[in-house]
Order: structure tokens, then sequence, then C-alpha cells
């Protein structure tokens, strides 16, 4: 298993990254609040690690904290919940903010993730109610690698929840998540406090 990879940062995108580790580059799949916090191409970088291995592919999970990784490991034993969804929902919400729609039963809250419903909310609230780990009580890595690093990560942007809700919409909508960016960046704040208005928003930018 493979926990954590230091290397350079060869290329990223928002829901991926290839890491050069001693020349052998290792594609890495990434929560959008991973990818926020990304340095630039080229620099050196330092992310935690999930390996799955299956029949058909050996898959890297890479996240910027030890919250996130743990949250995703946590999200893949409930039924009917992969990688691919536990990635949304840590691209949606952070692991304090799901810790705590769980702990109130917040099932509005949970189904905001793209692909859950309020079957599979319920279903989260049910199965890890009692068992979800404390969230942020460990020091972290900075994502920004190298020997000796120490600077604490950036703390996240309140609305990247909501921005990485609406790219990951418009992606399935057919958008490349370059251009859902974009557009999503010419928003007021006005437009960005209800998310149907957003993505209607958003839709209408993209039309032009």
């Amino acid at each position: 298993m493979i926990a954590f990879l230091r290397g350079t940062l060869a290329e990223k995108e928002p829901h991926q990254a290839v890491v050069d580790v001693g020349g052998v580059g290792y594609r890495v799949f990434v929560p959008f609040s991973t990818f926020e916090r990304l340095p630039g191409t080229g620099e050196a970088v330092h992310l935690l690690t999930v390996t799955h291995v299956r029949e058909d592919a050996f898959l890297l999970y890479g996240f910027a904290s030890s919250g996130e990784r743990a949250l995703f490991e946590v999200l893949n034993t409930v039924s009917g919940i992969g990688a691919k969804l536990a990635l949304a929902t840590l691209s949606t919400l952070t692991p304090e903010a799901f810790a705590l729609a769980v702990a109130r039963e917040d099932v509005n809250q949970l189904a905001r993730v793209p692909g859950v419903g309020k079957r599979i909310a319920m279903r989260l609230v049910v199965e890890l109610k009692d068992r979800l780990p404390v969230m942020g009580s460990v020091p972290e890595p900075s994502v920004r690698g190298g020997e000796g690093a120490a600077t604490p990560l950036p703390p996240a942007d309140p609305d990247v929840a909501l921005r990485a809700d609406l790219t990951h919409a418009l992606v399935n909508l057919g958008y490349r998540p370059p251009d859902a960016e974009r557009a999503l960046r010419t928003l007021t704040p006005g437009e960005l406090a209800d998310p149907a208005l957003a993505l209607r928003a958003a839709l209408r930018i993209l039309a032009r």
C-alpha cells in the first residue's frame, strides 16, 4: 500500500494530478478541495494516499489532509458508496461539515452531494453516526512538499464546497472543467447565494 507521495507536481486538473517521484509519474485522483490547495506545476508536493487494487486497475487517491483521507476510507465502507461518490462528497463538504451533518441527521445537507439522493443520505446517517473518526485533530502535512516541509495548509475557501458542487454539475452536463470554472468566477455573490440560481446563471454564460 502506498501511504503518501512526495515529489514534483507534473500535471493537475480539477479531479486528478500527476506526481513525479524519482522519474515515475503517479496519476492520483483527488477531490476538488485538494485540487484547490495544490501548488503550481513543477513545484514540490506531498499528498496522503489511498490505494485501490482491482483486477483491471491499480488506482491511487490523494488528499491534502488526514481528515479527508480518513473520511474517504470510511465512506468506502458504506454500501452503495464507491470511490467516485466518496470523492464527490469530499469535493462538496469538508470532513468537519460532513461529520456535523451526520451528527445532526441533516439529510438535506448530505443530499447536496452530486449523486447522493435522500435515500443514500439517510443510509450515511444510519451507518456512520456512531463511527465517524474525529476530524481535524491531527497536525497536517503541507501539500507543498519537500524535506522538512511544515507550512500548514491554507484554510479552505468558504465557497469551495458550493463551487465544487456547481463545477461537478456542469461537467456532468458536458462542459469542460476550465469553462465551468471560468463561468462560475463571473457570478455575483447574490447569484452564488442560491445554488439553483447560480447553476442557471452559469449555464446562460456558457451558452453565449
